[in-house]
């Protein structure tokens, strides 16, 4: 029931409205006789309207009134004043009165007076009361605001939670805050941060069958206090509160896990304001967990592409609209040969050759217009003389307004390079056929000439000057004849075969083969060999490859300089793993740069322009040497010259060997024996057969293999002389022939060849030991393998027909 002070000097009129006229307008009323009276009940209790006389004994209302403003009292006040007058309304509405009664007025008159002045009470009560309401709630989504934001701007799933339910915590005035979560996998709840009391760390609470699943569950909060309850609330058996407030951490329609506040001490229980709040927060919680759920997601994600980008094999460069580069992975800058971050803002153009780019600059603009073309080639420029070969694709990628070009390419420099190793290998493989063919046909005639040279020269009745001049022709024919030879050894592929080298000579075979080279760019040699070098075990064909390769990079790097001396030195040294086999190679071309000294080992690499070089050959002299247990090093002064140093271990043979230098024994080839000479060249058949008959023997010529079988069966012969290629059949064919039919023939053949061994089979080159004249040959050699064979009986023994 609303209350009305009456003040007014008048006790019977006060007595009249306070027990009579209030009560039955339903209101209840007390009455103060002066002003003084009437402030002191306000001030102990204020009524929700006020009655004051104009005219009091020891104030008057307009004073009264003034006290209200100074002292801050808003309570409605209707005058009450027997004389009414216009200024003293004036005055009293100035000063806060909201009505004003004439003397006497009647019941319904103050019924309205009242009824309107309370009932403007009642509308700025709820005024204020809104007004309050509305204050409150937006210093609370202030807070809730700031939480949020502090809240959703967390990444770190762990930091986020401890955020959360600090929020909680500070938001709801709570003793202590917790967040649990669902297991993805399990389905369990798991409690996943804790704070307060005594910030207790978090431990795995039992949370199946309690409020806390209830409230996951049913997806509602929950909000509990021991005074409601009338005793303590057990969430879990350890975790015993006074007053707990729960709500659901749901995102869309699905619930994550819960947000929740106790008090375990203060049984102060949560009001709706909080549990509001708590709401609310749970709300921006459930986003920032799932926006932090996926960006670690992205995160692992990007972190994972990142990896894939920057370690795959292939280049990924990443162009802007100019065609300049923005991205690149390590292959990218391996490829172009510079650092990732000199790539960044670079035109691709730098890179690609000039005649190439506007082809590539047409494909780079088609792929930018929609179009896809098919992968095309490249040659892109990473050092003055080194170019790689990249096979390229291009993708067109639009970001917001911008587009992108996204270029993968493969390298396939080291697979050309392979392809022209291949072919240049195909080429040496045919290179090799021609050459043994040309050299079989080479040495025919040379054997003739040196043959019939070495018969002239047995004449003693020659002079000397027709002597010297046939001593020149043999000289220089078995001059050519060493030349085929190392060519075919230099063209012919040989498996890795070891044996006894006198390094002096395979120094002097490579060099045979660039003489004419070396003089015609007038390059000097000068051979430092020592000459009591000993004999070691090696591969010949390898070691001429390895001083055939540098003796041609000595001579490409002085022909630059227009001429130069090439030094070729040997020497036995001393050194801690034993004596080893020195030699040098220097030469005085424009030499090697510093920064490429330590990489012309390595495959591939070369500082030749493109087309001159492959990169490999010295790293096959680098695989040589070290096959042999060796070492080969690089000594260079840019613009001086370069030395190439080899040391080979000295491997001492297990048998003597004879020297290759020592000269012939003299040209007795035993006693006179019947010789059946098989060859398809006529020339060298007569000069064998001049030769043998010289040496005292008696010599039949046949021209293939079935004429000299036919000749066997019809007469006896002591020795057969056959080549070991002839048309139709070889002269191993004769010799398998004579193995079978005439077994007592079988070790008294004698061999003879223009060609290299390399291309027999084991079996057929033990057959060949120690029976084998290599065309052209000397009397001496020719006599000395007559004399070496088994005996058997001549022509002048009584069983010779």
């Amino acid at each position: 029931m609303e209350e009305i002070l009456i003040i007014d000097d008048n006790e019977q009129i006060g007595r009249m409205l306070a027990t009579s006229v209030l009560p039955e307008l339903g209101y209840h009323a007390s009455t103060a006789l002066t002003g003084k009276s009437g402030l002191d009940r306000l001030r102990a209790r204020q009524p929700d309207l006020i009655l004051l006389d104009l005219q009091l004994p020891d104030m008057n209302g307009l004073d009264f009134l003034r006290i209200l403003t100074q002292e801050g009292i808003d309570v409605p006040v209707i005058l009450m004043t027997a004389h009414g007058s216009e200024m003293i309304a004036v005055e009293a509405f100035r000063l806060g009165a909201r009505n004003y009664l004439i003397k006497p007025f009647s019941d319904a008159e103050a019924r309205e007076a009242i009824d309107r002045a309370l009932r403007e009470r009642r509308l700025q009560r709820e005024r204020d009361r809104l007004l309050t309401l509305l204050q409150q709630r937006v210093q609370e989504l202030t807070v809730l605001t700031r939480v949020g934001k502090s809240v959703t701007a967390l990444m770190d799933h762990r930091q986020l939670l401890d955020r959360i339910v600090e929020a909680a915590i500070y938001i709801t005035q709570a003793e202590e805050g917790l967040l649990c979560e669902r297991d993805e996998q399990s389905g369990e709840l798991v409690l996943r941060a804790r704070r307060n009391p005594a910030n207790e760390p978090v431990n795995h609470l039992r949370l199946a069958g309690s409020l806390v699943e209830h409230v996951v569950q049913s997806g509602k909060p929950l909000r509990l206090s021991s005074s409601a309850t009338g005793e303590p609330i057990a969430i879990t058996p350890a975790m015993i509160v006074q007053a707990t407030l729960q709500v659901p951490l749901q995102l869309g329609d699905r619930v994550i896990g819960a947000l929740i506040v106790n008090n375990r001490r203060a049984n102060r229980a949560f009001s709706d304001s909080d549990q509001y709040l708590l709401a609310a927060l749970a709300d921006y919680a459930a986003i920032a967990i799932e926006n932090a759920r996926l960006y670690q997601a992205a995160r692992r994600s990007e972190a994972r592409y990142r990896t894939i980008f920057a370690n795959a094999s292939d280049m990924v460069l990443m162009l802007d609209a100019q065609w300049r580069i923005i991205s690149s992975n390590q292959s990218g800058s391996r490829i172009l040969g510079t650092e990732p971050d000199d790539l960044i803002g670079q035109p691709l153009q730098r890179w690609c050759l000039p005649q190439e780019w506007p082809v590539i600059e047409q494909t780079l603009q088609r792929v930018a217009n929609g179009e896809q073309p098919p992968t095309f080639t490249v040659s892109l420029q990473r050092h003055t003389h080194d170019v790689a070969v990249v096979e390229m694709s291009a993708q067109r990628l639009a970001v917001d307004t911008e587009v992108l070009i996204v270029c993968i390419g493969r390298d396939l420099t080291e697979r050309r390079r392979l392809e022209q190793q291949l072919i240049q290998s195909d080429k040496l493989s045919a290179l090799g056929q021609l050459v043994a063919g040309v050299a079989h046909e080479l040495n025919n005639p040379l054997t003739s000439i040196s043959g019939y040279a070495q018969l002239l020269l047995r004449n003693r009745s020659l002079n000397e000057d027709m002597r010297m001049d046939l001593e020149q022709i043999r000289q220089q024919a078995d001059r050519a004849g060493r030349i085929v030879r190392n060519l075919l050894m230099f063209a012919r592929e040989h498996k890795p075969e070891r044996s006894v080298v006198q390094i002096n000579d395979v120094i002097q075979s490579a060099l045979a083969l660039q003489v004419y080279q070396l003089r015609v760019d007038n390059i000097t040699v000068q051979l430092e060999l020592e000459p009591t070098l000993p004999l070691t075990i090696a591969d010949p064909h390898q070691l001429q490859q390895v001083l055939l390769n540098l003796i041609t990079n000595a001579r490409q790097a002085m022909t630059e300089r227009g001429s130069g001396i090439l030094t070729i030195r040997t020497a036995l040294c001393e050194t801690s793993s034993g004596p080893q086999i020195e030699i040098a190679v220097a030469d005085t071309g424009v030499g090697i740069p510093a920064q490429h000294l330590d990489k012309i080992f390595n495959p591939f690499f070369t500082t030749k322009p493109v087309g001159q070089g492959t990169g490999l050959g010295l790293s096959i002299c680098y695989g040589i040497i070290k096959e042999h247990q060796g070492q080969i090093w690089a000594e260079s002064r840019e613009g001086i010259g370069t030395t190439i140093f080899i040391r080979l271990p000295l491997v001492e043979p297990h048998q003597t060997t004879e020297d290759p230098l020592t000269p012939p024994a003299p040209a007795e080839s035993g006693p006179r024996q019947r010789v059946l000479v098989v060859d398809d060249e006529e020339s060298v058949r007569r000069m064998l057969q001049r030769l043998l008959e010289e040496l005292g023997h008696q010599t039949t010529t046949v021209g293939d293999v079935d004429t000299a079988l036919q000749e066997l069966a019809s007469r006896t012969y002591d020795l057969v002389i056959t080549d070991l290629r002839m048309p139709q059949k070889s002269g191993f064919d004769l010799s398998n022939e004579i193995s079978r039919t005439y077994p007592h023939l079988a070790d008294r053949i004698i061999f003879i060849s223009g060609d290299t061994l390399s291309s027999l089979k084991p079996q057929q080159k033990e057959q060949l030991h120690g029976r084998l004249l290599t065309k052209p040959f000397s009397i001496p050699q020719l006599a000395e393998l007559l004399r070496n064979l088994p005996l058997q009986r001549t022509i002048n023994s009584p069983e010779h027909p």
